[in-house]
């Protein structure tokens, strides 16, 4: 096809050419008017035929080079476009200042310019907002509009109890729970928002998810999955109503066998001696673990209300002497003895309040559980980063199936026992939150029938005074 453009080029120069050539011999004449043409005579034919030839072939070879030189850079210029259009980094197409293509070539070479900004800051951008949804606490998945997986975060995987940012995937072979898969398939059908709290199969927990339908345009739309985790908050609120249960409860018995006794009395037990007596004891006894148990509901409110340390260097010995004698009575009773074991030079940085509860309750329950003639130890131990209390009985004891339910709120080793000595049930869960309140540990080491050891740890505070305890 190139050479029949070539050929017809040629024969059109040529003939052209012949034409000029014969007009110019007709015209152009001598000094004494004889013309070019008469001269030339005979060999006029042959020498405008050669000069035709090569005039016409000079022509269209200097067209040709310059229709290859331009094709070529033509060729080049739309590859750039294609290249630009595909997303490719294509160099930069240099030609000189006259070339019929250079502005062209210089517009071009600004819109990759600026398609290179462009995509630069959209890749910035995008890994900002990948950064940020990966980081984010709260799990999110987004589908495209073909229902596969476009991206994850890592807190979703960890919702979902599986590796979720399978790009590419259908969200429908991933996803293992039933009701979160009904909700994303409500979303896309209906195309509104989804919302509802759910139990997640595979790991059990509680979320609050929601499922929003994004119409990014006319022909394009994303599924956005977001899952809040509430299972801790669900926790929370169910031991909520059950201490609101037991408190209620708790509160009944006293309450009654108060009211109930009382009753009786007005309604002339009264004049009975040995009833009244034994009633008012009952009242009595019945009206301290009314006392005890708000006292420990009490604490417990004021654990939540009140976070903050009040450190104050205290002498340990000192300390836990004068507290100790409220006990005075107690042991009295019971003639149990009490052996100290700490020395006179410990010294730490504590919240005195938060610590005389602790020390109270675990004193309190050494006396309570313990045997008749028993006998309690004090004792302390210091390192590089932390100092601990242990107050040790040789009382009841706890079966090792128990243990690990005693620092639950109103949970009663054995009932009968713990309502005989007044127990309220709160008193080790009260323990508990003023230990975890103090950023310390608490730890149990009991046998049944040898006794219980309860040892508290806390971090040496920053103007604590590292002395042998």
């Amino acid at each position: 096809m190139k050479a029949i453009k070539v050929a017809r080029a040629f024969i059109i120069d040529f003939i052209t050419i012949v034409a000029v050539i014969y007009i110019l011999l007709s015209l152009l004449t001598t000094e004494n008017g004889t013309s070019l043409k008469e001269i030339l005579g005979a060999g006029e034919g042959v020498l405008i035929i050669i000069s035709a030839a090569l005039l016409a072939g000079t022509e269209v070879g200097f067209r040709y080079i310059r229709y290859r030189r331009g094709k070529q850079e033509l060729d080049l210029l739309s590859q750039k476009l294609n290249d630009i259009t595909e997303g490719k980094k294509p160099g930069h197409i240099l030609l000189e200042p006259n070339d019929p293509l250079y502005g062209i070539s210089r517009t071009i070479n600004r819109l990759e310019n600026r398609q290179h900004d462009f995509t630069k800051d959209f890749t910035i951008q995008q890994r900002g907002y990948f950064s940020l949804i990966e980081y984010l606490t709260i799990g999110v998945m987004i589908l495209d509009q073909d229902r596969k997986i476009y991206m994850s975060n890592h807190a979703m995987s960890d919702l979902m109890g599986r590796e979720m940012n399978l790009q590419g995937q259908i969200y429908i072979n991933e996803i293992r729970t039933y009701d979160l898969s009904r909700m994303i398939e409500a979303a896309f059908s209906s195309q509104e928002d989804q919302h509802s709290e759910i139990r997640l199969d595979l790991t059990g927990k509680i979320v609050d998810a929601h499922v929003v339908y994004v119409p990014v345009s006319k022909h394009r739309l994303l599924v956005m999955v977001l899952l809040y985790d509430i299972t801790e908050l669900k926790e929370i609120e169910r031991m909520q109503l059950d201490f609101v249960s037991n408190v209620s409860h708790e509160l009944k018995t006293p309450i009654t066998a108060i009211t109930g006794f009382s009753e009786t009395l007005l309604q002339g037990a009264m004049e009975d001696k040995k009833a009244l007596a034994e009633f008012l004891a009952i009242i009595h006894k019945e009206s301290l673990k009314l006392t005890d148990l708000v006292e420990d509901i009490l604490s417990l409110a004021r654990i939540d209300a009140n976070t903050e340390l009040n450190l104050k260097e205290i002498n340990l010995r000192e300390y836990l002497t004068e507290l100790l004698k409220t006990f005075k009575p107690q042991l009295e009773k019971k003639k149990i003895k009490v052996f100290l074991e700490i020395t006179e030079t410990a010294v730490v940085s504590m919240d005195q309040n938060k610590l005389r509860h602790v020390i109270d309750n675990l004193i309190q329950n050494a006396i309570k559980y313990n045997n008749f003639q028993g006998k309690v130890w004090v004792s302390g131990t210091l390192t590089e980063t932390s100092w601990s209390i242990s107050v040790r009985d040789n009382g009841y004891g706890i079966s090792q199936d128990k243990q690990e339910r005693i620092f639950e709120r109103f949970y009663r080793i054995d009932t009968s026992r713990s309502r005989d000595n007044g127990g309220t049930g709160l008193g080790l869960s009260v323990v508990k939150e003023y230990v975890a309140a103090m950023n310390g540990e608490i730890s149990l080491e009991s046998q049944v029938g040898v006794g219980s050891k309860f040892t508290v740890k806390f971090p040496i505070g920053l103007n604590a005074q590292k002395k042998i305890l």
